[in-house]
C-alpha cells in the first residue's frame, strides 16, 4: 500500500494528525452528508474545524485513470480551490488531500478543506416562491467575474454557491464542490452552457443571464435567448434518457 499526502503548509503542525485521517475516519467527526461520497465536520487538536470529504468507490476503468492519466477528484479539489483562491475567489481553504494506493491502483481518496459555515443559495433562490433579485444579481456577478477570469465551476448549482450576510449588510458569497472546474480561455458559448447549470427555474435563470449579459458586454435578450434553448435541449435528453432507463430496467426484471 501506498499513501499520498499533500498538506497545506500552513497547517505543518498538524501533520501527523491529517495523515491518521483514513485510519479513524470511520469512527471519527460528525457527518454532515452522505450520498455517493460522505463529508464529516472534524475539530483538529489545535481547535480548527474542517470539513473531510470521503470520494465514493469507483469502478476499476476510472481508478486506473486517476492512477495512471489524470489527477484524482481529491488532488484536483484542493489544486482547484487553491486556484481559485489565488484569482480571488471565496473558497474554503484546501488543508491537505490524501490518495491511497494500492498494487498501483487508486483505492481511497480524502480532500480535507476549512469547514464552512455559510448557507446554500439553493433555498432563498430556488425553493422561494418570490426569489431574493439582489442575491440572484450577485450570482451573475459572480458568474461573469468567474468567466472573465478564465474559470468555469464544474457544477455551478446553488447548492455549491454559498452565501453568508454580514454585519454591515452586506453578502460574501462562497464557492464548493470545485474539483471538476476548469481554468483557461473559454468561447461565449462555453460559458453560457457553464452558467446554464445554476438553475432550471427560468424567472430566477431569465434575470441571472439578463443580469450577466449585461455585466459581460453581451445582448441580454439573446443571451437569455441561447441558455433557455440550451436548457430546452439538455431536459429533452435527459427525459430520453431516463426512459429509456425504465425499458432497460423493465426488460431486465
Amino acid at each position: 500500500m501506498k499513501v499520498q499526502v499533500k498538506i497545506n503548509p500552513v497547517y505543518d503542525a498538524i501533520a501527523e494528525w491529517l495523515r491518521a485521517i483514513p485510519d479513524v475516519f470511520a469512527t471519527s467527526g460528525e457527518t454532515i452528508f452522505r450520498g455517493r461520497n460522505e463529508i464529516k465536520r472534524v475539530l483538529t487538536p489545535d481547535g480548527s474545524v474542517l470539513a473531510v470529504k470521503r470520494f465514493g468507490h469507483l469502478p476499476l476503468f476510472r481508478r486506473l485513470i486517476y492512477s495512471t492519466v489524470e489527477r484524482s477528484k481529491a488532488r484536483r479539489a484542493f489544486d482547484n480551490g487553491n486556484r481559485f483562491i489565488a484569482l480571488g475567489f471565496n473558497t474554503p481553504e484546501p488543508v491537505a488531500c490524501i490518495e491511497i494506493y494500492r498494487r498501483g491502483i487508486l483505492a481511497d481518496a480524502y480532500f480535507v478543506s476549512l469547514h464552512s459555515s455559510f448557507t446554500p443559495l439553493f433555498i432563498p433562490l430556488v425553493k422561494a416562491e418570490r426569489f431574493d433579485t439582489s442575491l440572484a444579481d450577485q450570482v451573475a456577478a459572480l458568474m461573469a467575474d468567474l468567466h472573465s477570469k478564465g474559470a468555469v465551476h464544474g457544477d455551478p448549482n446553488l447548492n455549491n454557491i454559498l452565501y453568508q450576510r454580514q454585519p454591515d449588510g452586506s453578502v460574501s458569497m462562497s464557492l464548493i464542490d470545485t474539483n471538476r472546474s476548469k481554468f483557461g480561455r473559454m468561447s461565449r458559448r462555453r460559458c453560457l452552457k457553464n452558467l446554464m447549470r445554476v438553475t432550471h427555474r427560468r424567472d430566477l435563470m431569465s434575470r441571472i443571464a439578463g443580469r450577466y449579459a449585461t455585466l459581460r458586454g453581451l445582448d441580454p435578450v439573446r443571451t437569455i435567448d441561447c441558455i433557455f434553448s440550451m436548457l430546452a435541449r439538455f431536459e429533452r435528453n435527459r427525459a430520453l434518457r431516463h426512459r429509456l432507463k425504465a425499458i432497460i430496467l423493465r426488460k431486465n426484471d
